[in-house]
């Protein structure tokens, strides 16, 4: 075990890697709280050729606080025969761009995979710069242990499709997280009430921002959900690990921050 840390610590540095050309950054940036950005991120955005991004109007509050100037522009789904060929040929050129999305990590229930599948498949490295998640961020709090854990992005619009979702992981033991808006958010809380009735559920409100709200439901304790849900963005965390199920280890369904 002493060894795996030594070789570890070895491979760790404290000097910044310079850019490697011909290569696609996949940055992670702050979901609601811009002291989460890390310095790499801050750097590699600052000395890339290019940022592109969800929406480039959007990103350039985050840019100004951290004074990065690196051209941007937005991205969008290219339908063409040969996708995103000019971008390709500036990698290929030595050139290397970042990708950001509006807030977290592009690809993760955010757009960019198209982007970030068609580099790799055309040879060129892809290279992550992890930082700040809506899943880790609920999951690192709830003190249920994620081990297993199923994540389902955004549910269905149409209720039925949503409680097929759902249905679908009814005998799955573990943890079950998807994502909501505030406009179907009660909807989705109702069916995760009706398909999963013996499970303690968590809601994570505006994640590490000024209102960021978190609600523990369980069975016995309803809570007051409804009125608790009329406005942000929402993580809902499920825990169907029946055999390993917290009773009361957070409290009743009393707000907790």
């Amino acid at each position: 075990m002493s060894s795996e840390r030594e070789d570890s610590e070895e491979s760790e540095t404290s000097e910044p890697v310079p850019l490697s050309p011909g290569t696609l950054y996949v940055v992670s940036t702050p979901i609601g709280n811009l002291e989460d950005m890390t310095y790499r991120a801050v750097r590699i955005l600052k000395n890339t050729d290019r940022i592109f991004c969800e929406n480039a109007a959007h990103s350039r509050k985050l840019f100004r606080h951290y004074s990065i100037t690196t051209p941007s522009s937005t991205l969008y789904r290219d339908q063409s025969e040969t996708p995103y060929a000019s971008l390709l040929e500036e990698l290929r050129s030595g050139k290397n761009f970042a990708l950001v999305s509006d807030a977290g990590t592009p690809g993760v229930s955010d757009p960019g995979s198209q982007l970030i599948r068609i580099v790799r498949e055309s040879g060129f490295a892809v290279t992550s710069v992890p930082g700040p998640s809506a899943v880790t961020a609920l999951l690192g709090i709830s003190g249920w242990q994620a081990n297993p854990f199923l994540f389902l992005g955004f549910l269905s619009e149409k209720k039925g499709k949503k409680r097929n979702q759902l249905g679908e992981w009814k005998s799955f033991e573990g943890l079950i997280m998807f994502f909501e808006s505030v406009h179907r958010i009660e909807d989705s809380l109702e069916a995760v009430r009706e398909i999963y009735p013996e499970c303690e559920f968590l809601i994570g409100r505006e994640m590490t921002k000024i209102h960021e709200q978190i609600l523990l439901i369980s069975p016995l304790n309803p809570g007051k959900a409804a009125e608790f849900a009329r406005k942000g963005e929402f993580v809902v965390l499920i825990n169907t690990n029946r055999k390993k199920m917290l009773k009361g280890a957070l409290g009743t369904a009393d707000r907790i921050q």
